[in-house]
């Protein structure tokens, strides 16, 4: 096997770890930590081999065009935003994962062979299982005590938050749910992990990421042409309103919206006050206290650390450069794997919707949220698509 499909095999299986990089931080939130700094190190390690190993690949199959843009500008503007930033170093290390997600991405899109690129999907459900059934075995055990009670009792396992677990759900199922029908029941591994990650999400107790999954299904039918999922998404709707009311206020603190509003404000202020470059990657903590309003929570609060919300997170931490340069990528992704999958048939043009839907729910997710592992799921996960669709991988 070649070192760079080694690396993205790596690289797809672990993803769930990527939430304990915050370990690594010495300013990081004053939250419970699930993994042990020593684990959080060696992911950190092996990540960075990986990338390197799929470095080679990368520059062989990178041209002049629109997706290698889309996929490699996003590690560019962070290095420019966190090198004017308040905290250079952190910044400049985020941005060299960054680059190397996208270069991941690009080596599945154009040089991954179909035995890479179908291990990679299954160690993608292999490891989100596994993470998946650790957050619910934690949940069910209420263990670490710390952490089933800073979380009011919803899953979070080794992610940063719930709502990072959510997000990742919502990708395991744009993959699995497509794989398990398309493939009608024979791909064993999509579904098991299908309903396991339908689990998750709901034990997340998430409620907008459980209003992400209909929107998700909505783009889903919509590009399927397949109105019974249209009626499906409904009904999801109306069982996460009832969940909600049933048992998902329960576990959120009254509070949190409250301080997510006064979040946003200080990321608005954010952006009107460092409007080019933003504070710089992973800065935002240095700046939240002279620009929180009066009923903001403190400098040592979870919101301090991010505006909890994509796009003013983008636009604050990375200035308007790395916003419009967001948008421009998400365009010629979207653009990309849509058409992949209209010019496929079976597996692959399920696989490339299912993405395609996976990313509009992630959006919609990061309206209200910052999701973390948000880019390495974008950057690297999506362009399995394009891959598949490449290679008749399934």
């Amino acid at each position: 096997m070649r070192p760079s499909s080694l690396g993205l095999i790596v690289l797809s299986a672990i993803i769930p770890l990527y939430g304990t990089l915050a370990a690594l931080d010495p300013d990081r939130p004053p939250i419970p930590s699930v993994v042990p700094d020593g684990i959080a190190a060696a992911t950190l390690a092996i990540t960075l081999a990986a990338m390197l190993a799929i470095a080679p690949a990368a520059a062989r199959v990178a041209r002049r065009d629109a997706l290698t843009f889309a996929l490699l500008i996003g590690g560019v503007v962070t290095l420019l935003a966190s090198l004017a930033g308040f905290d250079p170093p952190v910044g400049v290390g985020a941005a060299l994962v960054i680059l190397g997600v996208g270069a991941a991405g690009l080596a599945l899109a154009r040089d991954a062979d179909a035995v890479t690129l179908r291990a990679c999907v299954r160690a993608f459900l292999i490891s989100g299982t596994a993470a998946s059934l650790l957050a619910l075995a934690m949940l069910i055990a209420r263990r670490p005590a710390a952490v089933f009670a800073y979380y009011n009792g919803r899953a979070v396992g080794t992610f940063l938050n719930p709502n990072e677990l959510a997000a990742y759900t919502l990708l395991g199922l744009a993959i699995a749910l497509p794989l398990a029908v398309a493939s009608r029941g024979r791909n064993r591994l999509a579904v098991v992990a299908a309903p396991i990650f339908a689990l998750t999400l709901a034990a997340t107790f998430s409620r907008w990421g459980i209003l992400s999954a209909v929107g998700g299904i909505v783009v889903y039918a919509a590009l399927t042409r397949a109105r019974a999922l249209l009626i499906g998404a409904l009904a999801v709707a109306v069982l996460g309103i009832g969940i909600n009311a049933w048992a998902g206020a329960r576990h959120h603190n009254p509070r949190d919206t409250e301080s997510r509003i006064a979040a946003w404000q200080a990321g608005l202020t954010t952006i009107a006050r460092f409007p080019l470059t933003g504070v710089g990657v992973f800065a935002y903590g240095h700046t939240y206290d002279a620009v929180r309003p009066p009923e903001g929570p403190g400098p040592r609060t979870p919101v301090a650390f991010d505006p909890h919300a994509l796009p003013i997170a983008y636009a604050a931490e990375g200035g308007m450069l790395t916003l419009v340069s967001f948008i421009a990528t998400l365009a010629i992704v979207l653009r990309a794997v849509v058409a992949a999958g209209r010019s496929s048939a079976g597996a692959p043009r399920a696989l490339a919707f299912g993405l395609t839907a996976g990313l509009a729910a992630l959006l919609i997710d990061g309206g209200i949220n910052t999701v973390s592992i948000f880019l390495p799921l974008y950057l690297q996960v999506v362009p399995l698509a394009l891959g598949v669709a490449r290679t008749d991988a399934f």
